[in-house]
């Protein structure tokens, strides 16, 4: 059980702010604490995943998706606000800005939950050499692929081909 609590944030805008701890049902805890309102006057639409990683935060005030499941085509909010078009209008700029990653570049973008997850979504690996990268679940080296950034998975480990430039990847590391 959750309680919600709901009071106006400014008194010229009428939209109201939301207050609620609760477990969603992909078991992330959903916390939308009162925030500045956008100028469209409409709520934030921010809520905390289990990874402490931000979310969007459907109508029910309970379903909190990963960035990456907004404007994915897919409706998974029951009233489908994943897929309108005021949040996909206008990518990434449309996005509630932290569940946005902008690349080092100014120009390309991905979906804050694809930092550090080892893909080079950036294309310049800006996403995953942030500070936020500590670890690395692969074999990390100098790679002959620019697209593995830093990092080779383990699976690629003594698989005969060279993914880093000083054959680490196939005399020491292990799978």
């Amino acid at each position: 059980m959750h309680s919600n609590t709901v009071y106006p944030e400014y008194q010229d805008v009428e939209a109201y702010s939301v207050t609620s701890r609760a477990t969603s049902r992909w078991g992330s805890e959903v916390s939308l604490a009162p925030r500045q309102y956008k100028e469209k006057g409409l709520y934030t639409r921010t809520c905390s995943l289990q990874s402490n990683s931000s979310g969007f935060l459907c109508d029910d005030r309970t379903t909190c998706l990963t960035a990456s499941r907004i404007c994915d085509g897919k409706v998974d909010c029951h009233n489908g606000e994943d897929e309108s078009k005021l949040y996909c209008g206008n990518l990434p700029h449309s996005l509630p800005s932290d569940l946005v990653f902008m690349c080092a570049n100014k120009i390309s973008w991905t979906y804050i939950d694809n930092v550090c997850d080892a893909k080079n979504d950036c294309g310049d690996c800006s996403d995953e050499t942030t500070k936020k990268c500590l670890s690395c679940l692969g074999w990390r080296c100098n790679t002959v692929f620019f697209k593995d950034c830093d990092c080779i998975p383990k699976s690629r480990c003594k698989d005969t081909f060279q993914d880093c430039d000083d054959w680490s990847d196939e005399n020491v590391c292990q799978p």
